[in-house]
């Protein structure tokens, strides 16, 4: 009963962040940038993070909302860079 009760709280916390899923990442059509969304949802740290919740403890709950969308744009912008997608907007590191 108390796994089911924790299912549904994570899943209602996961269902309430701030921004949609358009927002956190850029609009691209592409097959690579499709396939990189998935993988950013997918990502097993999410489960991680989704798992450290504490119910009731609003400012904790939303560092998880912000950690939860942070790990999704760093997989996100990761997989594209193995796909050779620069990033836009930003200056590329030097590379030695």
């Amino acid at each position: 009963m108390k796994t089911a009760a924790a299912f549904l709280v994570v899943l209602a916390v996961a269902g309430c962040t701030s921004q949609s899923r358009e927002d956190i990442f850029p609009p691209d059509t592409s097959a690579d940038a499709a396939a990189c969304r998935e993988e950013a949802r997918r990502d097993p740290a999410l489960r991680d993070l989704r798992h450290s919740t504490f119910i009731g403890f609003q400012a904790q709950e939303e560092r998880v909302r912000n950690e939860i969308v942070a790990t999704q744009r760093r997989t996100y912008f990761d997989c594209m860079a193995l796909r050779g997608h620069a990033r836009q907007g930003r200056v590329e590191r030097v590379r030695r």
